[in-house]
């Protein structure tokens, strides 16, 4: 912006310069003019009072005593102190001086002849012309004024849109600061104002993300305060039931009062996975959470979580494969929470998983991403609603949570351990088959 009111500056100099010096030849031109016509206009004076002069001692000469002949001059010289007036007899003698004294130049002289007392004599009206030097400073005053206000009107008619664009700025920023944060200001120009338009633009965009996460992430708690409140109430009032049956029980046999109490527990159990996994969540999605990175060998990590759930896969009825490349892939990420993802992803398909049935882990790659995916048989289709809601908060399909297998927490979980560490998480279906991708930067490029 500097740059560009500098060019400003300098075309509203050069313009206002060049309009001067043409104002300035124009008034010289004007003035030249005007002098030649007051210089003709004061010569005519001077002829007529010339004539003026020889006319009244021609019209008075007889009736003028020789004594009293100077005074008729000096008194008619008085009259008009413009010029020097000189009388000279045929001898060469001055018989008369009057008007200017001190005439060291002139700029004309006119004379004519008289006679007088059977003499010639001659009659001499020389002068300066006036001197003008006011009227050329007012002209030149008058110059400078236009060129300084042409400098001043061409600079701002330059400016103007730049202040207007500051103007539009500051409306706009007025109406963000009310709490307008659909407000854009039009990006005009590549200079500071532009730079600032669009960080403006960006603050603004920020803001509007940043409230409506703040309101998703509120209305997820509320809905989260409502499903909880739900699931935490169906086990307690079955541990409560039961317990109310052992407690008033008489004459139940051992075997039914052993059942009430297998049932108790088992919700219990679930009432702590539970609570458990809430806990679990609230704690990673807290913006106070410390993800500690490091190269991670996806190969290898997979292999080792392969053996620790080898059994339970096995137990229930799950047969585990695995297609891992032979190429050393590395990700950049936490480790403990890669494996907490791999385990959430592998109960997810213990839980449920089509049984007996394949679940396959497989890795793929290319120069910049690591692809793992989790792929098992499913016994419904998902529709694509309830695709697309997999990963949200608390969401369970209708069975599961009747059947209190699930939190509905486990792949909200998942999905946020993957956006920590810079991945990528979304499901598909394949025929009879679900398949959970995961996709994460590539930490030993080959170049």
């Amino acid at each position: 912006m500097k740059t560009e009111f500098l060019g400003m500056f300098i075309i509203s100099l050069v313009l206002s310069f060049t309009l001067g010096i043409s104002l300035f030849y124009l008034s010289e031109n004007i003035y030249t003019e005007f002098r030649e016509e007051k210089y003709l206009d004061e010569r005519e004076k001077a002829k007529n009072y010339l004539n003026d002069i020889v006319g009244n001692i021609e019209g008075n000469i007889d009736a003028l005593p020789i004594n009293s002949f100077n005074n008729k001059l000096e008194s008619r010289v008085t009259v008009n102190n413009l010029y020097h007036l000189s009388i000279v007899d045929e001898d060469g003698s001055i018989i008369f001086n009057g008007g200017i004294e001190n005439l060291e130049s002139r700029d004309f002289l006119f004379y004519d002849t008289i006679d007088f007392n059977g003499k010639k004599h001659i009659v001499f009206v020389e002068g300066r012309y006036q001197n003008n030097e006011l009227e050329r400073e007012i002209l030149a005053m008058l110059v400078i004024i236009v060129s300084v206000l042409f400098f001043v009107a061409a600079f701002f008619k330059l400016a103007n849109k730049r202040i207007d664009y500051i103007n539009e700025i500051s409306q706009k920023v007025d109406d963000i600061s009310g709490g307008n944060l659909n407000t854009f200001i039009n990006l005009k120009g590549n200079d500071e104002l532009t730079s600032l338009a669009g960080n403006i633009n960006y603050m603004a965009y920020s803001l509007k993300e940043r409230s409506e996460y703040e309101e998703k992430v509120e209305r997820s708690k509320r809905e989260l305060i409502t499903n909880m409140s739900h699931d935490l109430r169906s086990p307690l009032t079955s541990i409560i039931g039961y317990l109310n049956l052992i407690k008033d029980s008489k004459n139940e046999p051992r075997e039914e009062i052993k059942e009430y109490a297998e049932v108790s527990y088992n919700k219990a159990i679930q009432l702590k996975e539970l609570t458990e996994r809430l806990f679990e969540y609230s704690k990673i999605t807290s913006e106070k959470m410390i993800v500690e990175k490091q190269h991670i060998d996806v190969n290898l990590l997979i292999n080792q979580i392969k053996e620790e759930y080898a059994y339970i896969i096995r137990f229930n009825k799950l047969d585990l494969k695995t297609k891992i490349t032979n190429e050393k892939l590395e990700i950049f990420a936490d480790p403990l929470l890669i494996v907490r993802l791999f385990e959430n992803l592998i109960m997810n398909a213990v839980k449920y998983a089509k049984k007996p049935g394949d679940f396959l882990i497989e890795t793929d790659y290319n120069n910049d991403f690591v692809y793992i995916r989790f792929k098992n048989k499913i016994k419904d289709k998902f529709n694509p609603e309830d695709l697309d809601r997999i990963f949200e908060r608390m969401y369970i399909k209708d069975e599961a949570r009747q059947e209190g297998k699930s939190t509905g927490l486990g792949l909200a979980i998942s999905k946020e351990i993957v956006e920590m560490n810079g991945g990528k998480i979304w499901a598909e279906t394949k025929g009879s088959d679900i398949i959970f991708n995961l996709k994460f930067h590539r930490s030993n490029k080959k170049e």
